[in-house]
């Protein structure tokens, strides 16, 4: 199988798994796509039917984005374009660089496990307990929840606890599913009249495996299906193991019983790497590639990029990719322009909370100094809830944390915040547009 036919089915996979979309929707609208071209950055994707063109572009090009980040580790710009298969191409100049990059580049969509998870003091508590579950399910940690920013390795620990799993025993049930298509799942399985069979598949699991549980906080039916869910597994001594960005009681929205009931076992947090790790971890990627990275390059990347092992691995696969097409060994000249967009997020946190504040008080009208006073008019105070949600979802920062950044407002009066805006952004369609828009343009500074 070449490269682009690996790509192409990683990306496949991402959507048909944590797209949210039923099997008869991907085989009308994702399967006929086909990847026409890929130079590095941008990913042509051919359609035959004009009818379904529109439709794709519409409605699937931003999944289609996050299908291919997930599968590259880097971001690319997507787009659709109607071009018939058997109609002959004309020869580009740009043509061999693309056909270089699908014979040298490794589309590494790895399969994860304990052996090439990168330990180092800040999650080694955390793979401690993993391995300890995976090895001992339903009677070591019931439930073990993970917690930690996005991006530093809870993913790969759950996958690592399945593959595990399903080696020692094949013919386990064992589920592994994002939030999202859970919520998704038994959403289609209500329209459908099928309830029964949905609470089959998940009460019946020997381990259930639920990544970003912070997601379903707030959606009542899927919380309550959970906590169902969640007591009959335990009570019948099936392993649960749940992610999620934050501990339970600083989920918002989140309901006091499952708060509950996910502190009954072990809580596991991940840290951000250390500098000495984040070379280890940059070189291990590298390594998975067969790709050889200078220890000044190496190095280089780990001083830009501080806070994200995912951002690290996206680094070393974009790297890969640039060498590719220009032919060249990694330099820390090649690297820098490689990964300028990254370098962005490496910010401090008062950086990050600064342009926040700025952008805030341009989108709202209230100035900086009002936002963070104690002054509790309802313009100043929506702009200041907007703020700690935005700093909250740009940082992942603690509801502590966040009080001190905004005069010391107690750890109740944040997560207050954070769940007014939530449900403004559910309920107000302008609103939620507006801190979407702040969101991606503090994202792309």
């Amino acid at each position: 199988m070449n490269s682009m036919e690996e790509l192409w089915s990683a990306v496949c996979a991402y959507v048909r798994t944590t797209g949210g979309i039923t099997d008869s929707v991907f085989t009308l609208w994702i399967e006929p796509l086909f990847i026409d071209s890929f130079d590095g950055e941008n990913v042509i994707l051919g359609i035959e039917s004009e009818f379904k063109f529109g439709i794709i572009e519409k409605k699937f090009n931003a999944l289609l984005e996050d299908a291919f980040f997930s599968a590259l580790g880097f971001p690319v710009h997507v787009e659709i374009r109607l071009i018939q298969k058997e109609a002959p191409q004309p020869e580009a100049p740009a043509a061999p660089a693309a056909s270089a990059l699908a014979a040298d580049l490794v589309i590494n969509n790895p399969h994860n496990s304990f052996e090439n998870f990168v330990v180092g003091k800040s999650n080694n508590y955390a793979y401690a307990a993993a391995k300890k579950v995976a090895e001992n399910p339903g009677t070591a940690y019931n439930p073990l929840f993970i917690y930690g920013k996005s991006g530093l390795g809870k993913t790969h620990l759950l996958k690592a606890i399945e593959n595990y799993m399903r080696r020692k025993n094949p013919d386990a049930a064992i589920l592994y599913v994002t939030s999202e298509y859970f919520t998704n799942d038994i959403i289609e399985h209500i329209r459908n009249g099928n309830t029964v069979a949905m609470r089959d598949k998940y009460r019946r699991a020997d381990a259930l495996l639920i990544d970003d549980i912070q997601f379903i906080a707030g959606k009542n039916s899927i919380e309550e299906e959970f906590f169902h869910t969640f007591n009959t597994l335990t009570e019948d001594g099936k392993q649960v193991v749940i992610s999620s960005d934050n501990p339970p009681n600083e989920i918002p929205k989140l309901t006091e019983r499952l708060k509950n009931r996910f502190e009954w076992g072990l809580m596991a947090d991940i840290q951000p790497p250390d500098f000495e790790m984040r070379v280890a971890i940059i070189k291990s990627k590298a390594d998975a590639l067969h790709f050889a990275i200078p220890n000044d390059v190496a190095e280089f990347i780990a001083e830009q990029v501080s806070h994200n092992v995912r951002q690290l691995e996206g680094a070393v696969k974009k790297l890969q990719a640039i060498c590719s097409l220009l032919k060249s060994a990694p330099t820390v000249d090649i690297t820098r322009d490689a990964i300028k967009e990254l370098m962005n997020t490496a910010q401090p946190v008062s950086v990050v909370r600064s342009r926040i504040l700025d952008a805030v008080s341009a989108a709202t009208g209230v100035s900086v100094e009002n936002i963070v006073s104690d002054k509790r008019d309802k313009a100043i105070k929506d702009a200041r809830q907007l703020a700690m949600y935005i700093l909250r979802e740009q940082t992942g920062l603690s509801l502590e944390e966040i009080g001190k950044s905004f005069g010391g407002k107690t750890h109740s009066t944040v997560k207050h915040s954070i769940e007014t805006v939530a449900d403004r952004m559910e309920k107000e369609k302008d609103f939620k547009t507006l801190t979407e828009n702040l969101i991606k343009n503090l994202q792309e500074f």
